[in-house]
């Protein structure tokens, strides 16, 4: 009876014990400030950390929570990675999250309705012209836009910086986000 008793005692604690580790590991939900940053907003979390949604190519897209000072690769390596179709020369791992929001992981191909994958044609946005911009999608004032925005600041270190240039939304972010790249 007593040795029942003890054992019964043992599994108590150990599921208090792990009941109590597994509830501090969830995610704690979004809590404070929007700080703005020119189109961005930051959701500002407990312990400096930023909410970030990366999307695309990664095996869990969606939003996580993070410092300002880890890096993409931090935050796809919470993505549980990159799929087979990611696009490596379409991201940065070393890039800072500091202000980012978001970031996209493009595939590197397209896979039709028909069982061929077919090699996407990209452009680097780093050093491309801007009859190349155009080709890909952007238009005839968005394309010199993004040279100058490129002369004025430095290379593009995510995809999603783009949204900086003038002239350039969302509306043709989604158009060219699988044709460029930045390398």
């Amino acid at each position: 009876m007593l040795k029942t008793i003890l054992i019964g005692l043992a599994v108590t604690v150990v599921g208090l014990v792990a009941f109590t580790v597994i509830k501090n590991m969830q995610v704690q939900p979004v809590t404070s400030t929007v700080l703005e940053n020119g189109n961005d907003s930051t959701f500002i979390l407990e312990d400096d950390e930023v909410k970030v949604t990366i999307e695309g190519e990664v095996n869990h897209p969606g939003d996580y929570s993070l410092l300002p000072s880890e890096t993409l690769g931090t935050l796809i390596n919470m993505a549980g990675g990159v799929t087979s179709l990611a696009d490596p020369k379409a991201y940065n791992e070393d890039v800072l999250i500091s202000t980012h929001t978001s970031f996209y992981i493009p595939p590197i191909a397209e896979i039709p309705e028909i069982c061929i994958e077919e090699t996407i044609e990209k452009v680097n946005i780093n050093v491309a012209e801007e009859d190349e911009l155009k080709e890909v999608g952007f238009n005839s004032s968005q394309a010199p836009n993004l040279i100058a925005y490129r002369e004025e600041n430095g290379l593009f270190e995510a995809i999603e910086e783009i949204l900086e240039v003038k002239g350039i939304g969302e509306a043709t972010f989604e158009k060219v986000k699988d044709k460029i790249c930045l390398s």
